[in-house]
């Protein structure tokens, strides 16, 4: 998002000092509001997960007899387990959940204190993502062009980076991940800047 506020600026932005600070501010406050907005979205992401636990459980739980219960399970893991499991398989392995099923503790369906330490770690991590962009027009003050250069910079190395890392985390080749990662974060900011965004 920084990106692609950058690099439009480089082309629309004022000249000057005054149109630059007008692009960072811009670049903040759309980090900001995609910061609330993905805060938003994880909260009820995990809402929704949690919800369809507990409403498994439950139907499990209240079963008015065990074909009952078998039955939800089934319609979980039915297709999961179909491509690779016959139909006596499928119903060994729900027989064996079964017990251990009846026995976990109700998840709770509404907010709870790690969607909201959630959120927050969500919005800041967005809007830390905007400081590689501030950091040049902090250094080079007095050369706001420049400074622009160097923030882009900075921001596809960001995006290297994180490529880098998911591919560690992945166990793929992180060079190729953070080479990946930069490009197309490079062609997704060209696809923005080309529909106007």
């Amino acid at each position: 998002m920084v990106l692609d506020f950058t690099l439009i600026g480089g082309l629309t932005a004022g000249a000057g000092k005054q149109g630059v600070r007008h692009l960072l501010i811009a670049a903040i406050g759309c980090n900001v509001a995609w910061g609330i907005i993905d805060g938003a979205l994880y909260v009820a992401g995990n809402l929704t997960a949690r919800r369809q636990r507990f409403h498994l459980l439950s139907k499990i739980r209240n079963a008015e007899n065990e074909s009952a219960a078998f039955s939800a399970i089934s319609s979980q893991l039915d297709s999961l387990l179909e491509p690779a499991t016959s139909e006596e398989d499928r119903t060994r392995i729900c027989q064996a959940f079964l017990p251990a099923l009846s026995r976990i503790r109700l998840p709770e369906p509404g907010l709870v204190k790690d969607d909201v330490y959630g959120m927050a770690a969500i919005f800041w991590i967005d809007l830390a993502s905007v400081f590689p962009a501030v950091i040049p027009f902090l250094i080079f003050s007095s050369e706001p062009r420049f400074a622009l250069r160097v923030s882009n910079a900075l921001l596809i190395v960001s995006l290297f980076a994180a490529g880098f890392m998911w591919g560690k985390y992945t166990g793929s080749n992180r060079y190729v991940a953070g080479g990946c990662a930069m490009l197309m974060g490079l062609a997704l900011v060209g696809v923005a800047i080309a529909l106007g965004g």
